[in-house]
């Protein structure tokens, strides 16, 4: 049942479904709520972007917000707190297999999706945007993963996004829950586009507008139409480049530098998260002391599950990944309120509502081990009582790496053509200042382009010995 306005007396969807030319637009309408996921939202989302699939007259799917302060702050995860409270641990198991396969659906949808970041985008609101080929944030974006805060990990799907970032810094963004300018989501891969929130009509109007290329097959009498998918997207990728910012934010600097990128990468590289506490602790900077400073603040469990499943987000699949988020989220949902940190973190936070420096008694670090960390990954009887299968692969799509680059440049690619891996098989070491004009030219001067580059070889970067003219790459 919907909510009653009470100003008209009549339902108020949460969310608005509306056909403009050739798009879809699905509009969050939850604004009281800043557009928490509920599972109303989503059990009206999902069967309708599949309809949207199917259809000959849809071209372009935009999701956006009837809410001026953001597109979704999260997913409505005190309401599952509440039924765990009151023994009904089953609603909150529901509640994340509703939303990790409507996130799943938007991750392998096959035509363009588009999400406008404009404003608060949080927990559920960034598995609703990250997963899509092109992800628009502006400057009003607010960008951040603040499991950490309510005694969970970063589920909807990040724990597989995140690790393809530069440098672990995915590791850093999700264990820290630091929020996100829209330019340093742009400019640290979470978002594919940087445009002012003025523009975001104009581009909605363009993006419904346009027409898939055709091919017609002139093997069959009828010579079938046919949409030509990867002309399509690229064509959509033009589209939104007409209305981004030609320029970063004035006086914008990306607030890491090479040397603390280095100390990510390799910090997140250690085996275990004691590693990585060590490391952090023998490397002693004043960056590696404020991160110890931050993850002094989170519970042990969040920490450590949220390192083991971001690690097995670099090698699996998209649909196994969410599999596994799933069948930890459950786990989580079935330990005894008094010793679950979830229910202690959104008790606190979200119905209580205590602000910080407060924070509830979280569990002893002694006992977060890691055979604890183990059996919260591992299928159990609570798991196996999901509905089946856990994730529904609705178009047949699977993958290990998202079929569609759209952002800036990342440090595969840049080298990837240091190395002539590219499909050029250049025998030759190109200077820095050809790196950086290769991958201006590449994406038509697309802004921050070369600030990017210059940042990958600040970090990887390595003078060769031919009069330190040329760039080799480094791990």
């Amino acid at each position: 049942m919907s909510p009653v306005d009470t100003n008209t007396g009549h339902a108020e969807d949460t969310v608005l479904f509306s056909n403009k030319n050739a798009s879809r637009i699905v509009s969050l309408n939850r604004p009281r709520k800043l557009n928490s996921l509920n599972t109303e939202m989503m059990e009206l989302m999902a069967p309708r972007l599949k309809e949207y699939s199917k259809s000959s007259s849809n071209n372009i799917v935009i999701l956006t917000s009837n809410s001026p302060k953001g597109l979704c702050a999260g997913g409505d995860v005190a309401e599952c707190a509440s039924q765990i409270l009151k023994g009904n641990a089953e609603y909150a198991s529901d509640f994340f297999q509703k939303e990790y396969n409507l996130n799943y659906v938007i991750s392998t949808y096959p035509k363009p999706f588009v999400s406008l970041m404009d404003g608060i985008t949080m927990g559920g609101g960034v598995g609703l945007s990250v997963h899509a080929p092109f992800r628009i944030a502006t400057e009003k974006t607010k960008l951040a993963m603040p499991e950490m805060d309510i005694g969970f990990f970063p589920d909807v799907g990040t724990t597989f996004f995140l690790p393809k970032l530069d440098d672990k810094l995915g590791y850093y963004y999700a264990l820290t829950g630091k929020i996100l300018s829209g330019y340093e989501a742009y400019f640290s891969g979470f978002a594919t586009h940087f445009v002012h929130s003025d523009k975001l009509p104009h581009l909605v109007n363009r993006l419904s507008n346009l027409q898939p290329p055709i091919i017609n097959d002139n093997k069959t009498a009828s010579a079938d139409v046919i949409t030509n998918t990867s002309e399509y997207f690229a064509q959509v990728n033009q589209a939104i480049e007409e209305f981004t910012e030609n320029k970063p934010p004035k006086d914008y600097v990306f607030p890491y530098t090479a040397k603390e990128l280095k100390v990510i990468n390799e910090a997140f590289s250690q085996k275990s998260f004691e590693d990585v506490i060590s490391y952090f602790k023998q490397e002693g900077s004043q960056f590696s002391k404020d991160t110890l400073h931050i993850f002094s603040q989170k519970p042990y469990s969040s920490l450590k599950i949220a390192f083991e499943l971001l690690n097995h987000g670099s090698e699996n699949s998209i649909k196994k990944q969410f599999e596994l988020e799933l069948i930890s989220a459950t786990n989580i949902m079935n330990i005894e309120p008094k010793e679950n940190d979830f229910v202690k973190g959104v008790s606190h936070k979200l119905i209580e509502k205590i602000k910080n420096p407060s924070h509830p008694h979280w569990n002893e670090v002694s006992t977060i081990t890691d055979e604890y960390v183990q059996k919260i990954l591992s299928p159990s009887p609570k798991t196996a009582a999901l509905k089946q299968p856990l994730i529904d692969t609705h178009f047949g799509i699977d993958y290990k790496n998202y079929p569609f680059h759209n952002g800036l440049p990342n440090n595969q690619q840049v080298a990837d053509y240091i190395t002539g891996n590219d499909g050029s098989n250049r025998a030759y070491l190109p200077t820095p200042t050809e790196v950086v004009k290769h991958f201006v030219k590449q994406t038509n001067n697309k802004v921050g382009v070369e600030e990017k580059v210059e940042l990958i070889l600040s970090v990887h970067g390595s003078s060769s010995t031919y009069d330190n003219k040329y760039v080799s790459w480094k791990q």
